[in-house]
């Protein structure tokens, strides 16, 4: 792991989740960046399917969220591209 990648690592352990948000989004995004963190810390290659998948449903419950949910689903489409 660079050291850049480090300090990125470092710094999403002290990110916070909005008070305003929905209980379920909030779960999913703490549950996301707790796998992200232990991906990170562990030098794992991906993290489980299942933990993008649940932060994309409970997003998508929400209107006023779209644009995020696409610019994730871009990222995503950009990453599987990239890899094949």
């Amino acid at each position: 792991m660079s050291p850049n990648e480090k300090k990125e690592l470092e710094r999403l352990k002290t990110l916070g989740i909005r008070e305003d948000l929905p209980e379920n989004l909030t779960i999913a995004i703490e549950t996301f960046l707790q796998q992200a963190i232990i991906v990170g810390e562990y030098e794992l290659d991906s993290m489980p399917g299942e933990y993008v998948e649940n932060l994309l449903k409970a997003i998508s419950e929400y209107t006023e969220y779209t644009d995020i949910l696409m610019d994730l689903m871009n990222v995503l489409d950009d990453s599987i591209i990239t890899e094949n």
